[in-house]
């Protein structure tokens, strides 16, 4: 009946882009944003959630590389075995936030969920660097 549907608002696709060309490629790249954030924190969670998988993997190798007297031979094998699989999913998930944060429009829909996934995957690499940093002076 002439009504235009809601979810797209009248004249604003042609004025604020230019041409429709313009405005397809628009909506396309925030589509690909939306997308990428998402991914963010979809791998930030699972970043997580994997530790929980790796703790009794690290419980073992604390096990077999510690001895019941004296200090360690191999203190590094604990929290690389801890952190290696979390790292896999939190490195990821930090660059595809912080490449979603730097975009220019600052109201997009994206950016919250982005902002999540930097401090989770951000949580998880400064959980990692404690043990990395203090085993750095035992070397």
């Amino acid at each position: 009946m002439g009504v235009p549907p809601p979810h797209e608002p009248t004249g604003k696709r042609t004025t604020q882009h230019g041409t429709p060309a313009e405005a397809e490629a628009h909506e396309a790249l925030e589509e690909r944003s939306v997308r990428r954030a998402t991914a963010s924190l979809v791998l930030a969670i699972l970043a997580l959630a994997s530790m929980v998988i790796t703790a009794p993997l690290a419980m073992f190798a604390m096990l077999a590389t510690y001895p019941s007297n004296g200090p360690s031979e191999m203190p590094w094998v604990t929290p690389l075995v801890f952190f290696s699989l979390p790292l896999l999913f939190a490195i990821p998930s930090l660059v595809l936030a912080i490449h979603v944060i730097n975009r220019p429009p600052e109201s997009s829909p994206d950016r919250p969920s982005a902002a999540a996934a930097l401090c989770i995957a951000g949580l998880v690499i400064a959980l990692a660097l404690g043990p990395a940093r203090d085993l750095l002076g035992h070397l």
